[in-house]
């Protein structure tokens, strides 16, 4: 996650693009309550929802701020206070507050950190709200709104604890004009054309090297890598992390052990990169920004981070082993258990979760929304990056991220274990053994 830059011009513009009738019509549903009770009436959900705190990491403020400023034309809703703290500390801040009961009426919460509250049970189960939504299926997948392997990913023993906000899958982005100059296929070419596989990204890679020292073209880098990086590869390489009860770690099996060590080869073996693939110094960003990269890793959020760039670049799916694969994963908005005003939260929620709202966050800045139609609109399918419409087939071939209910203690593991592949000090294999070895036990607890 990160912040986003935008003009102050652009930023007027989009949110003139959002009429008060569009979002009216979008969020005009039917509260239903959190639990079992029955809900209140309207003028006495009114009376007691007098202020709504609503919790945000980074500097969206002025983003949200402003999306509530609409939310306040179509409504005579409570007013909404935003609040918002850094990322690297907002899910540690939120939890001492969930532990201490200074709650909030609706939370941000990002995927990996979504089990520490669920565990917990700090979070409502929003089923009974989803179900009296007017225009959402509950029995559907994605509620025939959002995308479902991310509105899957936010539900416990099949219940929505959670609405999800954004989808991110990974591509490769590519310097269009470089490729051009040098003569070489790009992998879009190769993508249309179906020879977009692990060889060729390879061969492309080495063909784009040029020069030396300060002036060297990189053919590729991603770094520093982390476990969505490798887990692409490795469904792309037809194996997985755990298995779908998530009772036993795969990555012991030759198809996962193939995939993280082909991974980490691109800088051991092949030298495509500067750094070892665990190392700050891999990171493709400013490489990339110099002109001095062809290829790297990218998601949708890429494209705000590039916002001020001159460079001239394009988004293809990651290539292929045995198949197309990519990752997935987001964050979310969630009501907690006690808070003191949750119908009106919901009402938050689903005004912010609709299309036209979904629309208007993509056009100040959010990467990727988990609402389909959004994406598949002009608010997400503009330039740059060329063909952006990439990122739609991305996602008909998503995964959700492989995590389990002690997901600290596993990436812990993951990541030590991953240091020394990068390095050469052990091999995949040997690697995802002692993975899985340390981890199984986790996976009863």
């Amino acid at each position: 996650m990160q912040s986003h830059k935008l003009s102050r011009r652009r930023f007027l513009q989009n949110s003139a693009l959002l009429t008060s009738g569009a979002l009216l019509a979008a969020c005009a549903g039917v509260t239903a309550p959190a639990s079992s009770e029955p809900a209140a009436s309207t003028d006495d959900a009114m009376a007691e929802a007098t202020e709504v705190e609503f919790t945000i990491w980074g500097s969206w403020d002025a983003t949200y701020s402003l999306l509530m400023d609409q939310y306040h034309m179509t409504t005579d809703a409570s007013a909404v206070t935003i609040t918002s703290a850094p990322f690297a500390q907002y899910h540690d801040r939120l939890l001492t507050r969930f532990a201490s009961g200074d709650l909030p009426d609706v939370a941000m919460i990002v995927d990996f950190d979504f089990a520490r509250f669920q565990n917990r049970g700090f979070l409502n189960d929003l089923t009974n709200y989803v179900e009296a939504h007017p225009t959402w299926d509950i029995n559907a997948p994605g509620y025939n709104h959002f995308y479902d392997v991310i509105t899957d990913f936010f539900k416990s023993e099949g219940k929505p604890y959670a609405i999800p906000a954004e989808v991110n899958p990974m591509g490769i982005g590519y310097n269009i004009d470089m490729f051009e100059e040098f003569g070489v296929t790009t992998p879009y070419e190769h993508w249309q054309n179906d020879t977009w596989t692990w060889d060729t990204f390879l061969e492309t890679a080495k063909e784009m090297m040029r020069g030396e020292g300060d002036e060297k073209i990189w053919g590729w880098t991603n770094g520093p890598v982390r476990i969505w990086n490798i887990s692409n590869r490795i469904w792309q390489n037809g194996g997985n992390v755990f298995n779908e009860d998530k009772t036993e770690v795969l990555l012991d099996q030759p198809a996962a052990v193939e995939a993280i060590q082909w991974k980490f080869d691109l800088y051991l073996e092949h030298e495509l990169g500067p750094a070892n693939l665990r190392s700050q110094d891999a990171s493709a960003g400013g490489l990339f920004d110099q002109g001095r990269l062809a290829m790297r890793d990218i998601g949708t959020w890429t494209r705000m981070g590039m916002a001020d760039s001159e460079i001239n670049w394009g988004a293809v799916p990651q290539p292929k082993s045995v198949q197309y694969a990519t990752w997935t994963g987001g964050f979310s908005y969630t009501i907690p258990v006690g808070a003191a005003s949750p119908d009106a939260g919901w009402d938050v929620i689903q005004y912010t979760a609709s299309l036209e709202g979904a629309q208007f966050l993509l056009r100040n800045g959010h990467a990727g929304s988990s609402v389909k139609a959004a994406m598949e609109s002009d608010a997400f399918l503009y330039e740059p990056p060329v063909h952006p419409e990439s990122f739609l087939f991305m996602m008909e071939t998503v995964h959700p991220q492989p995590f389990i209910r002690r997901n600290q203690e596993f990436l812990e593991i993951w990541d030590r274990e991953m240091d020394l592949v990068a390095i050469g000090e052990k091999s995949a294999e040997d690697a995802a053994i002692q993975i899985k070895t340390e981890t199984e036990p986790l996976l009863e607890a």
